[in-house]
């Protein structure tokens, strides 16, 4: 609908074509018989490691024996490739990391990009905003995940238009997501920073991570003078 009145934004998590891939028969992560490190494609044919950058031309899969992949999660250059069999008559732009968008004029036209890539729409804006996989975004191994993916939502949001319309692919019922839909980033930020005051977790207080063998580590608590109040885990 967005299209027949200016471009259209779509916010994708990931850069790449299938930054993570699986077993297509027991859904396994694909992993790198090197490093262990998950393995992506760059694009449809080739295989490598996303830690040590191994080239894999052999893979199958330890649990089951199988040899085919399926996508665990489809990057910005996947996703322009099948929105542009979805919408052959439809240009689509993309702008990442290796080429950034500054710009895009007002016409109609599909524009893919990865979080903080995102080009201004020339005239009053995007005519809609699509923000796919907030799973992705929302489920990564961080403290400020959902912080994140808010402001990265909000940035997005905020290059389309006043009549334009913005549809979130994520859990309505999640606290990000309804801050969105409420547009109360300022709520939001209240209610976490008092939750992680209840639980001691910054920016209430600081915290710091050591790691290196126990004689190590016992050695250099021993001789940092910590505070009495300071709290050791692990």
């Amino acid at each position: 609908e967005g299209l027949k009145t200016g471009p259209v934004l779509v916010q994708v998590p990931r850069r790449g074509y299938a930054p993570r891939l699986a077993c297509e028969r027991c859904r396994t992560p694909a992993r790198c018989r090197v490093c262990a490190g998950p393995l992506e494609a760059p694009d449809a044919q080739d295989l490598h490691c996303g830690w040590c950058g191994r080239q894999e031309s052999a893979w199958h899969c330890e649990e089951c024996g199988s040899f085919r992949l399926r996508a665990q999660v489809v990057g910005a250059r996947r996703t322009a490739e099948e929105l542009g069999r979805a919408f052959p008559a439809v240009p689509v732009r993309t702008s990442g990391r290796d080429h950034i968008l500054d710009e895009v004029p007002d016409r109609p036209a599909l524009v893919v990009c990865t979080p903080g890539a995102e080009p201004v729409a020339a005239g009053a804006g995007y005519a809609a905003a699509l923000l796919l996989d907030g799973w992705a975004m929302l489920t990564r191994p961080d403290l400020r995940a959902g912080e994140d993916a808010l402001r990265r939502w909000i940035a997005a949001a905020s290059l389309v238009r006043g009549e334009g319309q913005v549809v979130v692919v994520a859990e309505p019922t999640l606290r990000p997501v309804q801050a969105l839909v409420r547009w109360d980033p300022v709520g939001h930020a209240v209610r976490e920073l008092a939750e992680r005051a209840q639980l001691g977790f910054p920016p209430v207080s600081r915290m710091a991570a050591v790691a290196g063998r126990g004689e190590a580590v016992e050695a250099f608590l021993a001789g940092a003078g910590l505070p009495p109040d300071a709290e050791v885990l692990g």
